[in-house]
């Protein structure tokens, strides 16, 4: 059973405007004992509950977090239930609507519900300004759970990096830099710390997950640099991401990507073949799609879990609804060729690419 009365009780002081001393003398102990609550660190003396609960004009069991426990596995099951409907817009907006209608004080929600906001309402963020900033700054005030409240941080610091290329905003890069700068380095993230749990368990798993994680990472902060920066010709982007290809399929040898297998798919060989379109090299264009299309099959044809068998990752179990239990790569990259990646009718009417087309439509 989790208990949740130190964070309660800094949730009902900062509602009422009142210091950790302030509590301390009304309590007759120390405000280090206080601030040991708040944090978990320690619990008040039993004797001492009364008082707290009376301070505060709540019940025993509101200060304890009775009701909360109750509730805990239902929210927890609609957490994952939400967490796992990243591609259906309008199924992800009610499973939120209804998050918030039972658990409106949850910073769990509150959290997912600023971002929904923030990259569900991406063209007209500035409309919803105030309801991003109020969800935020009051997690940063009231939400003793650091791991949220650094989640907060990054949604805000891309509201603010959104609002500060709207002219007139009012808004800076200086503003997001503010809160950039709070943020730990990755030196200390637990990633690093993975191998802790190797040496003193035996298990390889925390390690398995941590290489996942810092690949990834990796690979958005490269991504994030050469594709989007100028500075970059289209030769360069061609030849790093063939030799980051030839890097994950080094990695994962056994062809099972693990979390990284809707970025192969589309953000390496899907994004590769507009950049051979673009240069005019259509035969690799179309090499690049068809192996994207493959991948796209492969991904969907399996089974919920599955194994992983390269060196690195040998005995990890992947779950490929994790995190996105709704997406369909056929679905998605047959839409991404056809609409969003800019090729021309001609391109598209090419034999190469109808045949490319069929093999997705057919699987879907």
């Amino acid at each position: 059973m989790t208990i949740y009365l130190g964070e309660n009780i800094k949730r009902l002081r900062r509602e009422k405007g009142i210091t950790q001393e302030t509590l301390a003398d009304y309590l007759s102990v120390s405000f280090q004992s206080v601030s040991r609550w708040e944090r978990g660190e320690s619990y008040p003396d039993i004797t001492l509950l009364p008082s707290i609960s009376n301070f505060f004009g709540v019940s025993i069991d509101e200060l304890m977090g009775v009701n909360r426990n109750s509730d805990e596995a239902e929210l927890t099951e609609l957490l994952e239930e939400y967490d796992g409907l990243r591609w259906d817009v309008e199924r992800k907006w009610k499973a939120l609507d209804t998050l918030r209608e039972k658990y409106p004080s949850d910073f769990r929600v509150q959290v997912r519900y600023m971002a929904k906001f923030i990259f569900d309402c991406w063209k007209d963020i500035d409309k919803h300004g105030s309801k991003i900033t109020a969800m935020y700054e009051n997690i940063q005030r009231s939400c003793t759970d650091d791991a949220i409240r650094m989640e907060a941080k990054q949604y805000y610091i891309g509201y603010l990096e959104r609002m500060a290329c709207i002219e007139n905003s009012g808004i800076t890069f200086e503003d997001a830099d503010k809160i950039i700068q709070t943020l730990p380095s990755v030196r200390y993230a637990r990633e690093l710390n993975c191998f802790s749990y190797q040496y003193h368990t035996g298990s390889d798993e925390k390690v398995h997950e941590a290489l996942e994680v810092l690949i990834h990472a990796l690979f958005d902060v490269m991504s994030g640099w050469y594709l989007q920066s100028k500075k970059f010709s289209l030769d360069y982007q061609i030849e790093i991401q063939e030799k980051f290809i030839n890097f994950l399929n080094f990695i994962y040898s056994d062809g099972n990507y693990g979390i990284m297998w809707k970025a192969v798919i589309s953000s390496c060989y899907g994004v590769n073949s507009v950049f051979y379109y673009r240069k005019g090299d259509y035969d690799n264009a179309l090499r690049s799609l068809r192996k994207s299309a493959e991948l796209a099959v492969k991904f969907d044809s399996l089974d919920r879990f599955s194994t992983m068998h390269s060196p690195l990752f040998e005995g990890h179990i992947f779950d490929k609804d994790a995190k996105d239990r709704d997406f369909i790569a056929i679905k998605h990259l047959r839409d991404s060729i056809l609409n969003d990646y800019g090729f021309s009718d001609e391109f598209k009417d090419a034999p190469e690419f109808r045949e490319i087309v069929a093999i997705l439509e057919e699987k879907a």
